[in-house]
């Protein structure tokens, strides 16, 4: 975890995830399941709902095809938020459902790769830095989505996304709904990936908030330990 952050003004970063009794987030092939129970759709569609947009990685995208939308059985008063896509090289295909008209949609490329899709009018493409790691520079995306009045970012994913706001120091609040069931497999997708730690002395320290009982499954609401 980084032991300084940079100077900046940013919206308020929530994680939402949901994963098997085993950390699992996927099939053992990568291929997307539902593992969220009825009673936590609803509420994370609420929290969805709540925020000024909401973040994922192309990987996501290129293996999901998610809307990133609040779907209207699920609240009262719909509020679509913007979606954010993290996308190096532009590879959010034109037709995706994540570019579609139901909401504005920001994408993020790398600065230095040049994005010729012709996106419909209610897309926007932003260039950015990259890190000393090698990932788009989060500081200067989040200092961009707070000039623009984004002030609340929920991020969904992928793992190497997660992983990069964790370490970062980058969490408000983490939300992990988990389900009583068993995945396995050894090179199965969990919550976190990206590159780990590799000192006792670097584990990032989570603080529980609250815990409760959702449908069948567990909501547990944790803070980092700063």
């Amino acid at each position: 975890m980084v032991s300084k952050m940079r100077e900046m003004s940013r919206p308020h970063i929530i994680i939402n995830c949901a994963m098997s009794a085993d950390g699992k987030i996927a099939l053992p092939t990568g291929k997307q399941m539902r593992i969220s129970s009825d009673e936590d759709m609803k509420r994370m569609y609420h929290l969805r709902n709540n925020c000024d947009a909401v973040l994922v990685g192309s990987g996501a995208v290129l293996s999901d095809d998610p809307k990133l939308t609040v779907k209207e059985k699920y609240v009262e008063s719909v509020n679509q938020p913007i979606r954010i896509v993290l996308d190096s090289q532009c590879k959010t295909p034109v037709n995706a459902l994540v570019v579609d008209e139901k909401s504005r949609t920001i994408i993020f490329t790398d600065i230095r790769y040049q994005c010729d899709k012709k996106y419909k009018n209610n897309v926007e493409i932003i260039p950015v830095n990259k890190d000393e790691n090698g990932y788009l520079d989060l500081y200067e995306i989040l200092n961009i989505l707070n000039k623009k009045g984004i002030h609340s970012l929920l991020v969904e994913g992928g793992g190497t996304i997660i992983w990069n706001f964790i370490q970062s120091s980058l969490v408000d609040d983490l939300y992990v709904y988990i389900a009583p069931m068993i995945i396995g497999g050894k090179q199965t997708p969990t919550m976190v990936d990206g590159r780990g730690i590799n000192d006792m002395k670097n584990i990032i320290q989570l603080r529980i908030i609250d815990i409760k009982k959702i449908g069948e499954g567990m909501l547990v609401h944790y803070k980092i330990k700063m």
